[in-house]
């Protein structure tokens, strides 16, 4: 993680006191000829999991395949720094990201950290989602 990114990343943790949703972006890779498969188990095993948890606001997943890459990204909306803190202090920075049981099987590499920005303006309408 870049020393410029590190350092928005301190900023937004040490910002909780502002009560602004936070969003926490994961990216990973797969071959192009598993994306289905993944898809299915990313959104199974992870996406329905993260948005059943307290504090979370919803989630986006989003796939885009070039060649024989899929990147996949997900973004968990939170209420606050401390709602997103409470649900991945497992591991005990919550600026690691997350695994999924079988993500070492599909994924080219093991992300190490995620991104966390301020959500600022959601500009979308009801049912255009």
């Amino acid at each position: 993680m870049s020393s410029h990114a590190e350092r928005g990343m301190q900023q937004i943790l040490a910002e909780r006191s502002r009560n602004v949703p936070i969003g926490r972006t994961w990216r990973g890779r797969t071959k192009a000829e598993i994306a289905d498969q993944y898809t299915e188990y990313l959104y199974r095993e992870g996406v329905l999991s993260v948005e059943t948890k307290p504090g979370c606001l919803g989630m986006q997943m989003f796939r885009s395949v070039i060649e024989d890459i899929a990147e996949f990204t997900t973004i968990s909306y939170w209420e606050s720094v401390d709602a997103m803190k409470a649900q991945y202090s497992d591991h005990g920075d919550p600026m690691r990201a997350s695994h999924l049981e079988r993500d070492e099987e599909f994924l080219l590499e093991l992300p190490e950290y995620i991104e966390l920005t301020e959500l600022i303006a959601n500009d979308w309408k009801a049912g255009n989602a």
